[in-house]
């Protein structure tokens, strides 16, 4: 296969889940050094899996929208691991949304398309004829990746025929299902032994799992291997470090990235003669997890690769060693793990001596690996500190184009949507980091559709880049692009949570600075608005103060002169009849008229009725105009106010006055009465109470007058015919500078009225 003569090199996507999760990661970095190595370019766009229960994990998918809109030459897709929820109809709609473009698929084939798998026939039985063989096993459990999906359920199906083809009659095994994650097994499996299952293996479909399962077995006490045995499928990077080193079935994951960014450069075009020739077979990898007392040499299920013809050697022991020294450090210094050294076939005479030096090669890569960790974590605690220490995004974008260069990354691009719909046409980008040049573009930034990814598109000097979507709670944010340089495959996750919560932060508080210039804006508005409004009200006010206050003045005077009126003339007039009436009385008494005696008794009554009025006149007069006010004071007002009311009423009513009491201020005496007047005569009329009470007391601050009954209560009913009275009454104490309370429930009601001195 030859390079192409193509100026342009092709962009070709990779649609994958997590890049921390050892699998994808693999297989990504199999393509990614074919896509070096060939000149191509290539774009990690990092979501989860479709259709996912988790809720996050659906908004994570933006970057598969993305790679959707994007103008991409090819894609690879990792089927097997986004379409862990979707059926093989389901994913087919799926990748029907890119339309035309070339599409590779890993793990799952499809009619139609290319497709990147290996042959895993065989390595259920390799598996199980192991345990069953070399160490006697019987009560197996089987842990499933989720229903329905298709390497899971390949897996199973071929441990279920085989165990039951070695162990006929024995107990069937038991088969739990955990999402092919490690804390979902584990949860699976401590449930299990927690119900009193009983096992002495345990087959994974998934080195995940297998993790899981492990840590489960141990927190219960269960030695691994001595009492149960454990193996798990992929074989990833951490199945050689797990506690005990895990037994395994190998997948050639770079193999398979490698295959996968081959065919879909033959598809577009990029290479001229024939297309790739295939992927090595899978193979048992035993190791101390299933109770093999030391690591053993690979057990290979199909073709192997031969070291010698890897290396082109045909030399001498030494200088074959010496090359196999020479190839582990070059992966070492490329920040590769040389394990995979190990899938080739030594002489028998030197495969112990290349043993030794592979592993001793994969214990320095561990040292270098955790060293690379530590300072990694210790660089994004830093990071996490800094980003946090800001909200301002013009400085939030600094810390994160700082954050970038210590991560050892060469260049990145921060863009956020536009708008917040799925898959937004439009993004600006407000950060592009290089080594050499740093541009912030807050606070407005550089708007591009999204479909170019960047502005102008992806530089043609990068071979691969990562693009992690950007999202805080339920809200998709945007998107970073940056160069894949970090070999810790968890930097770009860890990167992309801090830059997410910093960005949110920053763009809540532009979002809070903004509304609070448009606020003060708005309240400088208003303030001259309500500025003249107020000063009108305030004229109004007074003007209403005013006229209330003469309305009053004028109710009082036009009551005060009808009772004088009543008082000093209906009332002499009406005596006047009684004394005019009992003149002719007595007159009539005298005579000696048959007729006089009827007369007389008429005249009688007449006498009775004009006094009758006459008291009745006085009374109203009393109450229009207490003249004795002044004269007396308001505790005897109220005394002949609560005698006229008597007379009148059935209720009883008792009036107490305490010593301290006393109130100089005429203007505040009547309109006091009038308020106790009211209060009075509303429990007469209306409440039908039985009991009513008066009382008058005073404290350093304030008179206090209070009117309580015992009867039914202010009904909403009789609201209409006393609220006019309730309302004078408040009136009447504010214009004294008082306050007015009423409590009212169906037991009684209560006024009271506080009046400062």
């Amino acid at each position: 296969m030859s390079k192409s003569t193509s100026k342009k090199p092709p962009v070709i996507g990779f649609l994958s889940g997590r890049m921390d999760e050892p699998y994808q990661y693999s297989v990504w970095r199999g393509a990614e050094e074919e896509a070096r190595r060939i000149g191509a370019q290539l774009v990690f766009f990092g979501g989860q899996r479709v259709r996912s229960p988790v809720g996050y994990e659906a908004l994570d998918n933006i970057a598969f929208d993305l790679a959707q809109r994007t103008s991409l030459s090819g894609l690879i897709v990792m089927a097997n691991v986004i379409g862990t929820y979707l059926s093989a109809q389901e994913q087919s709609d799926f990748l029907n949304h890119f339309g035309s473009m070339p599409i590779v698929t890993v793990g799952v084939a499809y009619e139609g398309l290319e497709s990147v798998t290996v042959n895993n026939k065989g390595s259920m039985r390799t598996v199980l004829e192991h345990l069953v063989t070399e160490h006697q096993r019987r009560h197996f459990l089987f842990l499933a990746g989720p229903t329905a999906h298709f390497e899971s359920e390949e897996r199973k199906k071929e441990f279920l025929d085989h165990h039951a083809l070695l162990l006929p009659g024995s107990p069937p095994p038991v088969v739990l299902y955990a999402d092919f994650q490690e804390h979902d097994a584990h949860n699976a499996v401590e449930n299990f032994l927690a119900s009193g299952g009983i096992i002495d293996a345990v087959v994974a479909a998934n080195d995940l799992m297998a993790f899981g399962a492990l840590r489960a077995l141990s927190e219960a006490g269960i030695n691994v291997p001595i009492d149960v045995s454990v193996t798990g499928y992929d074989d990833t990077e951490n199945s050689r470090f797990s506690i005990p080193p895990l037994t395994t079935v190998r997948q050639p994951t770079r193999e398979l990235g490698r295959e996968a960014l081959q065919r879909i450069a033959y598809a577009v075009g990029f290479f001229q003669g024939g297309p790739p020739q295939g992927i090595p077979d899978i193979s048992f990898v035993i190791r101390q997890s299933c109770g093999c007392s030391k690591t053993e040499a690979p057990g290979y299920l199909g073709s192997t690769l031969n070291a010698h013809a890897s290396f082109g050697l045909s030399k001498s022991d030494g200088e074959f060693l010496n090359t196999l020294v020479q190839a582990v450090n070059r992966e070492l210094s490329s920040g590769r793990n040389p394990g995979f050294l190990r899938n080739m076939v030594f002489p028998s005479k030197l495969q112990e001596k290349a043993s030794v030096i592979i592993t001793e090669g994969e214990m320095r890569y561990q040292a270098l690996l955790r060293t690379l960790v530590e300072q990694r974590s210790a660089t994004l605690q830093e990071i996490g500190s800094s980003l946090v220490s800001s909200f301002d995004l013009n400085d939030v974008l600094q810390e994160v184009a700082r954050a970038i260069g210590a991560l050892g990354i060469s260049a990145c691009w921060l863009s956020l949507f536009d708008s917040p719909e799925r898959t937004p046409v439009w993004a600006r980008l407000y950060l592009a980091y290089s080594s050499e040049k740093v541009r912030i573009l807050s606070p407005y930034g550089l708007r591009f559709r999204t479909s170019e990814i960047l502005p102008g598109g992806l530089a043609a000097d990068i071979n691969s880049y990562i693009c992690e979507p950007l999202r805080y709670g339920n809200e998709r944010l945007g998107y970073f692009i940056c160069t894949a340089e970090p070999t810790d495959r968890r930097v770009f996750e860890a990167l992309r949570d801090q830059v997410s919560g910093a960005i949110k932060g920053a763009l809540l508080v532009n979002a809070e600075r903004d509304r609070e210039k448009e606020l003060e804006q708005e309240v400088r508005a208003r303030t001259m608005e309500l500025y003249t409004a107020n000063e009108r009200l305030i004229k109004e006010i007074d003007q209403r103060r005013t006229l209330e206050h003469e309305l009053l003045q004028i109710s009082n005077d036009i009551m005060g002169s009808i009772g004088r009126d009543i008082h000093d003339h209906l009332c002499q007039d009406i005596a006047g009849i009684g004394l005019r009436a009992a003149l002719i009385e007595g007159m009539i008494k005298r005579s000696e008229c048959s007729e006089a005696h009827e007369v007389f008794k008429e005249l009688q009554e007449i006498v009775k009725a004009s006094s009758k009025a006459a008291e009745l006149a006085k009374n109203i007069a009393r109450g229009l105009y207490p003249a004795e006010l002044e004269a007396r004071g308001l505790v005897k007002t109220i005394e002949s106010l609560v005698i006229s009311t008597q007379k009148r009423s059935t209720a009883q009513i008792s009036m107490s006055v305490s010593p301290s009491f006393f109130i100089n201020d005429s203007e505040k005496a009547l309109q006091l009465y009038r308020i106790i007047q009211e209060a009075v005569g509303n429990a007469v009329s209306h409440s039908g109470a039985q009991e009513i009470s008066i009382s008058l007391s005073r404290d350093e601050h304030a008179v206090v007058v209070i009117v309580r009954d015992n009867g039914k209560g202010i009904q909403k009913k009789e609201t209409n015919d006393s609220g006019m009275g309730l309302n004078i009454m408040k009136y009447r104490a504010s214009v004294v500078m008082g306050e007015l309370s009423i409590k009212s429930n169906n037991q009684g009601t209560e006024i009271t009225c506080k009046v400062f001195a």
